[in-house]
């Protein structure tokens, strides 16, 4: 799998990280159709959404917010028995100079790189 053309698509807008308490939860609630994903962490709740989320999840999050980060998803099926995904994808961004925040969903793996890198990020990736 690590050498299977994976197709990686940079996808529009641009995208955030941010922190939240779990107390919190029910305020993200309202912006799921804006929120990519959720990852829980002892620390709190880390999400990664659209930019039309991030004025009003700032109130949340007391400015715990970076970006803009682009968007990149990997449009080839991955599974968590394949070996050496994350390490091919990541060894080319390393490569290029470029930081990564990698996670990956059932179906997919996903990248989040510096917004003014999209574009050589894509294009290290499509090597």
């Amino acid at each position: 799998m690590a050498g299977k053309n994976l197709l990686p698509a940079l996808l529009g807008g641009k995208y955030f990280i941010g922190t939240f308490s779990e107390a919190q939860m029910m305020g993200l609630a309202n912006y799921l159709p804006h929120i990519i994903c959720i990852f829980r962490e002892e620390e709190g709740l880390t999400a990664v959404f659209e930019e039309a989320a991030r004025e009003p999840l700032s109130i949340y999050t007391g400015k715990k917010i970076q970006g803009p980060f682009a968007l990149i998803t990997f449009r080839a099926q991955t599974s968590l028995e394949d070996v050496g995904v994350t390490a091919g994808f990541s060894a080319a961004l390393a490569a290029a100079k470029i930081p990564a925040n990698v996670f990956a969903a059932y179906h997919h793996d996903h990248v989040l790189v510096p917004y003014d890198k999209r574009e050589a990020a894509l294009a290290a990736l499509k090597k």
